[in-house]
């Protein structure tokens, strides 16, 4: 049997895997969030709404992928720039999977996410939805097993992710949280062994440009050149390979409409898009704070974002807490997320506690909790406990940035 010790909070601290598993009454009560986060899952294929959030259907964020895809290989790809046009069309698509009709849904993605999308589009909308999940799954699993030495503790961390409730929401909706996670984590991982592929991979990340803002960041404090202009061109291979598989004409009508969003933000978008999310931005608005005032302070969370990037970049951390701040400053920084990408945010948690086995306690998994419970209380437009919830992301970038890690073991570099 494995030698093991009782923790002062509760924990008990497994020795042969160097790992700490959480007091029972928070496993056990974050089992059952996770539970019933996947309940809903399930019963929003026959009964949407009976309990918990109404999703109308399964996939409706892949209907928009799907949607995209399909429009421009019929040769229809103008109608992906026309929101309301676009929302039409999903809605005729789709009318027997939806429960009810979508309200906006636009497709605000560069064309070089079609490049990713287009190896699906065969499998039809239900088989490419499953699919996509899955691949990326396996994706982001794969980068969580690369990035921990222990077995055992890396089939725990990928539980955690694949688990957690904001995966469920995820798999729900058909979006594209594993994949990110994929690639920062993935990318960040290759960096000390091989740079170069770390860059091709990270440069990825532009097919979802606000989580891609501070890679370049983490490359330069980091002194990664050659991962640094590995991304450049892997990002300008993006443009490049869609533009002759789709033709220029589709980022001649994506830059301008993006740059347009940026000055002046399309209302519906707003309304439809951005307030159902989870971002500073949102969370200052919903809490009453006036929307240019919100602006500004999504702002100084970019900013700081940023900043806390830069300083891990630079520092002695274990290469599993840059990854975390990473993560979470990514999706702090970010002026659009939804309660999905929490994910990210659970797998920063994760990496924290494990780099600091020797020294949890019971605010530690406090924090964990919470962080874990983010999704359950999503969207903030519905919960005022979820426009606290950027806070979160704040205390735990700032608590990975103060301590030492305790357990190098865990990690393959430093």
């Amino acid at each position: 049997m494995a030698e093991t010790s009782i923790d002062p909070v509760g924990g008990v601290i497994d020795h042969a895997q160097g790992l700490l598993r959480p007091p029972t009454i928070i496993l056990v009560t974050a089992l059952v969030a996770s539970f019933y986060a996947w309940l809903n899952l399930v019963t929003t294929i026959p009964y949407p709404g009976l309990i918990g959030f109404n999703y109308i259907t399964l996939g409706t964020d892949w209907m928009v992928f799907y949607g995209a895809i399909l429009s421009v290989l019929i040769g229809n790809a103008a109608l992906i720039f026309d929101g309301d046009a676009f929302t039409h069309f999903l809605n005729e698509t789709f009318a027997s999977w939806l429960s009810q009709p979508l309200a906006y849904r636009p497709w605000a993605y560069p064309p070089s996410f079609l490049l990713m999308l287009l190896p699906f589009a065969p499998l039809g909308f239900f088989g490419s939805y499953l699919a996509f999940q899955a691949t990326t799954a396996g994706l982001m699993a794969i980068a969580l097993r690369s990035c921990v030495a222990n077995l055992m503790a890396s089939r725990r961390l990928i539980a955690v992710a694949l688990l957690c409730p904001a995966s469920a929401i995820n798999v729900i909706d058909g979006q594209s949280v594993f994949l990110v996670a994929a690639l920062i984590v993935g990318g960040i991982g290759l960096l000390a062994s091989r740079p170069v592929l770390a860059g091709l991979v990270l440069g990825l990340l532009t097919f979802k440009p606000q989580f891609c803002i501070l890679v370049p960041l983490a490359l330069i404090a980091a002194g990664q050149w050659r991962a640094f202009f590995a991304a450049g061109a892997s990002a300008l291979a993006t443009v490049a390979v869609s533009s002759l598989i789709f033709g220029w004409d589709l980022w001649l009508r994506w830059f301008p409409l993006i740059v347009g969003n940026l000055v002046n933000p399309d209302e519906k978008w707003i309304s439809y898009g951005r307030m159902w999310g989870d971002s500073v931005y949102t969370c200052a608005v919903l809490l009453g704070i006036p929307q240019r005032l919100a602006s500004w302070i999504q702002l100084l969370a970019t900013l700081g974002a940023a900043a806390s990037v830069i300083l891990a970049f630079r520092s002695t951390l274990s290469t599993i807490e840059k990854i975390a701040v990473l993560l979470a400053a990514t999706l702090l920084a970010a002026p659009h997320s939804g309660a999905y990408d929490a994910t990210l945010l659970t797998i920063a948690a994760a990496f924290w506690l494990m780099a600091r086995t020797a020294s949890q306690s019971s605010w530690h998994w406090t924090l964990t909790f919470m962080i874990w419970l983010v999704p359950i209380v999503s969207p903030p437009i519905f919960s005022v406990a979820g426009r606290v919830a950027p806070l979160l992301t704040v205390a735990l970038i700032v608590l990975i940035l103060r301590g030492p890690a305790s357990h190098p073991s865990l990690s393959h570099a430093r």
